[in-house]
């Protein structure tokens, strides 16, 4: 049986060649991956940027995780951002520090997992970096267009503000707790394993409802 190919064995053109055939260029693109830098419309001159870092053994444990399921939640904490200034995530980049004896195939359904989140919100992963180190660093910058609007900033909250909230507040902590617990699940509780579950894919693949950010502020949010 061959060997699993290893991050080593690939020069950083032959990984990025294959991380690309995981992402969609979209149309707030107009020059994508492949050369020094990307070229990103900006509708009316302004764009949103923000930007986070996952850190093995900090942020995450990659036994508790897929790589699929990683790319993704990198993704969505980064879009729930944009989100909340009432904006839509147009692109992103990403900076990878990846161990040599990492699996390409690891790397690749890492690369699947942010592709599907990027096509599923209509946005386009442009380009990035990569790296050699001894833990696996996912840093991610998203840019966000306001399409000509003000950005909704937390400043604008105000005492008597009628307070909404979309999604479900602690189930991500709760899922991380279980996991740090060394959850497994038992025949003899069904309907427990299936909310813990639900808890535990909360942690591991946010899904922050992304579309409420902008149907906020159109509503006339004055924070999110």
């Amino acid at each position: 049986m061959k060997d699993t190919p290893r991050v080593r064995e690939f020069s950083e053109d032959q990984l990025i060649a294959r991380i690309s055939q995981h992402l969609l260029i979209l149309d707030d693109v107009e020059l994508g991956p492949g050369d020094d830098a990307a070229l990103v419309a900006a509708s009316d001159g302004r764009f949103l940027v923000t930007t986070d870092v996952l850190v093995e053994g900090r942020h995450f444990v990659p036994e508790w995780i897929s790589p699929v399921d990683l790319g993704r939640r990198a993704m969505a904490q980064n879009f729930a951002d944009i989100a909340a200034m009432g904006a839509r995530t147009t692109s992103v980049v990403v900076a990878l520090t990846i161990p040599g004896d990492l699996a390409v195939s690891w790397l690749e359904d890492l690369a699947a997992g942010m592709g599907q989140y990027c096509a599923e919100s209509g946005a386009s992963l442009v380009g990035g970096d990569l790296a050699r180190g001894e833990a696996i660093s996912i840093a991610v910058t998203a840019m966000g267009n306001l399409d000509g609007a003000a950005p909704v900033l937390r400043s604008g909250a105000r005492a008597g503000d009628v307070i909404a909230h979309a999604g479900n507040i602690g189930w991500g902590a709760a899922g991380f707790a279980l996991l740090e617990a060394g959850f497994k699940g038992s025949p003899e509780a069904k309907a427990q394993e299936v909310k813990a579950q639900e808890l535990i894919s909360a942690h591991q693949v946010p899904q922050p409802p992304l579309k409420a950010g902008v149907a906020a502020r159109r509503a006339g949010a004055t924070a999110m």
